[in-house]
């Protein structure tokens, strides 16, 4: 079944509220038919990274909740889950029977033997595509005292799994069919570009390698009637190729590109933008992940880039950066800047509003994190507790913040927006991208005598919809 044609909402199973049920009641109390689609983040058992390590995918944790939770919103509405494909955690019993009985454990072929791969020297290990101050290796110790290494793109407790391995496949074939069965309709495919492991590359979105590796996904996924959204942050022809080969991508090039047109007043290369994405995409301003950065290279001009960088950062956390594996502290660029998207616009309600009436009428399916939907600002007591830059941006909201912070007038303007959205059969149609001049953008979606545009006035971050309507015929009105 095709997905809804509506916003998604993306939060933690445990940030709005205690668990599912808290998150499923706040939904349905207060966003109802503003909402079309549930992106939640990892459910599973997990030992780190926030769920993004975990033990299973074919339980949820108790301290979330039941299947029975899930499959609950599944019947209200499109579940995506993520399918964490690159690693399991350490804990997991596949891990755990590998370092018990070593090359002989019946799961040994999951896992990478960094060793069996030959000699890896200083040029090779400079190629490498890294996510932490070390190289992606860990030094594991085996029940009957061999030693080995494994490879950890993430953190010591995420171990890589190997794509060359037929038991690979089988371990994603059995979870997919499992989260297929409790409903899931889409599937993000988290860090995907690091399966493709080959010494003397990147080791990372490796092709063609890779485009087998998310066709096999493809194809798996579809026979359970399921799609998938494969995740990755670098140049954004990646997008386009994704797009291209029948699946969803992700529109990560509108945060930034629509930080810069707020702040510069200039629509141009929005527009340019506007005109060649992919239709078939996912469009977000924040993420838990932050605002990221390579996704608007060749889009934007670097010196824009550079621009939005610099703004953005004084009111942001530490960014997180890209380095190479020979020399950790060569940092080419930032990847990530660590901020809520209401702060990185310094909390201008207007210019808020703007911002996502774009990412609303821009081609593809909007998605809206939960900090973003509650119009939260940056909190900067969570990573100092943790120690991670981006939980800046991963508020934990009790029931009654959020609640309260619902009945924010921003926040009821972005709910009506969000309304729009969801239930206006003019988006069900054409999208269409009209003449304004470079400090303004006018955008719409037209279905048979359904029509519903956009006018944007970036110097005075103004929004204004004009649509038609069943009783009124046309309704024109500021956001």
């Amino acid at each position: 079944m095709a997905l809804r044609n509506a916003v998604q909402l993306i939060a933690y199973p445990d940030r709005i509220g205690g668990g599912l049920a808290d998150l499923a009641a706040f939904i349905d109390h207060h966003l109802g038919d503003a909402v079309g689609g549930v992106h939640v983040l990892p459910p599973f058992p997990s030992n780190a990274d926030g769920g993004f390590s975990p033990l299973t995918h074919q339980a949820i944790d108790p301290a979330f909740g039941s299947w029975a939770d899930l499959e609950g919103l599944a019947q209200r509405y499109d579940v995506c889950l993520d399918l964490v494909l690159n690693h399991l955690a350490d804990d997991a019993p596949e891990f755990r029977d590998y370092l018990l009985h070593g090359p002989e454990s019946p799961s040994a072929g999951l896992f990478v033997d960094v060793d069996a791969l030959g000699e890896i020297g200083p040029d090779d290990l400079a190629k490498i595509h890294i996510r932490k101050e070390k190289e992606p290796f860990r030094e594991v110790l085996f029940a009957d005292g061999r030693r080995g290494r494994v490879w950890c793109t993430f953190t010591e407790r995420q171990i890589d799994l190997d794509y060359r391995s037929p038991q690979t496949y089988r371990l994603m074939a059995d979870n997919i069919a499992c989260l297929a069965a409790r409903g899931v309709k889409l599937l993000r495919l988290d860090a995907f570009g690091y399966t493709t492991k080959q010494i003397g590359t990147s080791c990372f979105l490796v092709e063609p390698e890779v485009w087998r590796i998310l066709e096999w996904f493809r194809t798996t996924a579809a026979a359970h009637g399921v799609d998938i959204l494969p995740e990755v942050h670098d140049h954004p022809s990646w997008q386009y190729a994704i797009a291209r080969r029948g699946m969803w991508c992700y529109g990560f090039a509108l945060p930034p590109l629509l930080l810069y047109s707020l702040f510069d007043a200039n629509s141009h290369y929005l527009k340019a933008w506007l005109r060649m994405c992919p239709h078939n995409q996912v469009t977000v301003l924040d993420t838990h992940d932050g605002i990221c950065i390579p996704d608007v290279e060749d889009i934007l001009p670097r010196y824009h880039i550079e621009a939005v960088i610099n703004n953005v950062s004084e009111r942001s956390a530490d960014p997180i950066l890209r380095r190479l594996a020979a020399n950790v502290h060569s940092v080419g660029a930032i990847y990530q800047l660590t901020c809520t998207f209401f702060d990185a616009l310094q909390r201008n309600e207007d210019a808020y509003i703007a911002a996502r009436a774009v990412q609303f009428f821009a081609p593809g399916i909007p998605q809206v994190y939960y900090v973003g939907l509650l119009a939260g600002g940056n909190d900067a007591e969570l990573p100092a507790q943790s120690g991670e830059a981006r939980d800046i941006n991963r508020h934990r909201y009790t029931l009654a913040e959020a609640e309260e912070a619902v009945s924010a007038a921003v926040v009821q303007r972005l709910l009506a927006l969000m309304r729009l959205r969801s239930t206006h059969p003019a988006f069900g149609g054409s999208f269409e991208l009209h003449y304004s001049n470079d400090s303004s953008v006018d955008m719409g979606w037209r279905e048979g005598e359904h029509y519903c545009r956009l006018f944007v006035d970036l110097n005075f971050r103004t929004a204004t919809v004009t649509c038609s309507d069943a009783l009124a015929g046309e309704r024109c009105y500021r956001l």
